[in-house]
């Protein structure tokens, strides 16, 4: 009898047990908890290109151009009859324009709109995929771009008198 007790009160515990986990399994997610404190639930949003307005057919194009401005400019870069000065005027031709093409497909209004939204959701993310001020950093072909051209040589340049 002390056996079936025992045997009958351990499966009450496993049920029990088994009861407890559904239960938990069937709550909802717990909110994302905040610096505050506060429990808050990131709304869901939809994508900037939509709120701006703009297609997922014109994006996807968008997103062609863009992969084969960068193939363009990988090119250029590998090109290595062309002197720097001549690739960075071509890679400029090839931004114009990749540029030009974008905008026969969003309007520069749609660009603006989808740029600010981006921008405003980015806002709280690392610096790392920030623009570069002033263009610093290396240039499209791992260069990097010196403030201003070293001036030409000149035969009007006096030498160093020697002592």
């Amino acid at each position: 009898m002390l056996r079936l007790k025992c045997a009958f009160t351990r499966s009450k515990v496993i049920v029990i047990a088994c009861m407890s986990v559904a239960a938990l399994a069937q709550q909802p997610a717990p909110k994302i908890a905040t610096a505050q404190g506060a429990a808050v639930k990131a709304p869901h949003q939809p994508p900037c290109w939509q709120q701006a307005g703009i297609s997922k057919a014109a994006m996807e194009q968008r997103r062609e151009i863009e992969q084969g401005t960068r193939s363009q400019v990988e090119s250029v870069c590998a090109d290595t009859s062309l002197t720097p000065q001549q690739k960075h005027a071509k890679i400029k031709e090839i931004r114009q324009q990749a540029r030009q093409q974008i905008e026969s497909i969003i309007t520069p209004q749609q660009l603006e709109e989808l740029k600010a939204c981006n921008a405003q959701r980015n806002a709280g993310r690392t610096a790392a995929s920030a623009p570069r001020p002033g263009g610093s950093g290396p240039g499209p072909c791992g260069e990097t771009a010196s403030k201003a051209p070293a001036p030409p040589a000149t035969e009007n340049t006096p030498e160093p008198k020697q002592p």
